[in-house]
């Protein structure tokens, strides 16, 4: 038993050795490829300054003003002492051209003194503050005024970098300037999670009491008066600042678009099981004049496109706003939302829901008849607080909507005063009437209130 167990120990050795001579070899060409890939890169940034700039930029407006600082003292450090570095290489030709305190740095026999003079001399000329006890000689020693010397180059590198301070002190108020714009443009609002969707007899009777004197005049105005009336599809939007006398947003209009797929027209020998998407086929050609046209192909699959269309807003402008806004879209012919074969149904009801069955007014009938990818929503107003433009967005896609419920009241009266509460945007309850509501199994963080 023993030379069979050292046959398989010396195997698994073997073993052992080739893998790791295998990593070895493999290990010389991979960390070539990663030098010369990041070569590439650094070499990309260089010939592209503009591109660096512009992603550092648009970085920094997106952080938050803790890091903004940061990176700013960080640029700020790092440019000091990379000058406080270049003003050691040009002071060693000529010591005597960079004055601390009442001698030269040619006196000072300590290196920390050194740095130290060397630092303070290029901190204080790229936040050009004025020279204080360190500074450039400029004709004579303090020592010996009547000999004069001549330091056009410590001068010269001196000016570079002023220069250069000065433009980093632009750059770092143009960024913070446009951070603070950027934070004065957003609309102070904020919108409700759900979109909740009424239908049948939770239309009728029904009292929001969450507008108060943001009344929405005529929100009901196009239902139809007879028959069964379309479903109406609707979000809020409240004022976080309805507590401040400047709070109010003036001019304020919500614009609607909604996301869908355009449907591929389909042969009628189109088989279901066998279905493949239209190809076509084209020669690549070149726009410049000196490169030949290409025999090569170039195969690109036709997909169902994306395209957003309008989505009408009953209520879509408010002069006043200051509390809380219920937008209202009606579900009927006109409305995207919907498919063209509902729309047609209502469009043969004269504006009314289709009632050819009962199961056309369930809450599942409606959920199934809304068809959309996502629902943007863009607000815009001018603050009274600021005097600015402002605008917000907000996107819903299919989980966000819920059939058969209606917002619970925001506006609470206490005494003479109007209270919001705002952490109840999100809260819905079962609307009025006996319509049975669908229960909402897609979206588990949202808050039902019952009745």
């Amino acid at each position: 038993m023993q030379p069979g167990n050292n046959n398989h120990q010396n195997s698994a050795s073997n073993d052992v050795e080739v893998a790791t001579q295998q990593k070895r070899q493999q290990f010389l060409p991979g960390m070539l490829v990663f030098i010369y890939s990041r070569f590439l890169v650094f070499l990309y940034w260089i010939n592209h300054p503009l591109k660096l700039y512009q992603t550092i930029l648009y970085s920094v407006l997106d952080a938050n003003y803790l890091l903004l600082f940061i990176f700013f003292g960080t640029n700020f450090y790092m440019l000091t002492l990379l000058f406080c570095l270049l003003i050691y290489l040009v002071g060693l030709y000529k010591e005597e051209c960079i004055i601390a305190g009442d001698g030269t740095v040619a006196e000072m026999t300590s290196e920390g003194q050194v740095f130290s003079a060397l630092f303070s001399l290029s901190w204080t000329t790229i936040s050009t503050v004025g020279y204080g006890n360190t500074g450039p000689s400029l004709s004579s020693l303090p020592n010996d005024p009547e000999e004069f010397i001549q330091c056009p180059a410590i001068n010269s590198l001196l000016m570079i970098e002023a220069f250069v301070g000065v433009c980093f002190q632009g750059a770092c108020g143009a960024i913070l300037f446009g951070k603070i714009a950027q934070v004065k443009s957003q609309a102070q609002v904020q919108f409700s999670q759900p979109m909740v969707v009424r239908f049948g007899t939770g239309l009728a009777n029904n009292d929001d009491g969450d507008d108060g004197d943001d009344d929405e005049e005529g929100k009901n105005e196009e239902l139809p008066k007879s028959g069964i009336p379309c479903p109406i599809l609707e979000f809020r939007v409240v004022n976080k600042l309805h507590n401040i006398s400047n709070g109010v947003i003036t001019n304020a209009t919500i614009c609607c678009a909604v996301g869908i797929h355009e449907i591929l027209e389909e042969t009628e020998d189109d088989d279901d099981d066998n279905k493949e998407p239209a190809v076509i086929t084209n020669t690549i050609r070149s726009l410049s004049s000196n490169v030949p046209p290409s025999n090569d192909k170039i195969t690109r699959v036709k997909l169902p496109k994306k395209v957003h269309l309008d989505l009408r807003i009953v209520n879509n402008e408010h002069p006043h706003f200051k509390r809380c806004w219920t937008a209202i879209h009606i579900l009927d012919h006109n409305s995207p939302l919907l498919s063209q074969q509902i729309r047609s149904r209502i469009k043969k009801k004269n504006g009314n829901w289709p009632n050819n069955k009962p199961e056309y007014n369930t809450a599942q009938y409606i959920r199934d008849s809304i068809k959309f990818e996502e629902i943007i929503v863009s607000f815009n107003g001018v603050s009274k607080n600021t005097s600015c433009e402002v605008n917000a967005q907000h996107v819903y896609d299919q989980c966000d909507i819920a059939i058969g419920y209606q917002f619970v009241p925001l506006l609470e009266k206490v005494g003479n005063d109007i209270k919001v509460e705002i952490d109840c945007l999100n809260d819905v309850m079962d609307q009025n009437g006996s319509d049975k509501a669908l229960d909402m199994n897609l979206c588990p963080d949202k808050k039902v209130v019952d009745n």
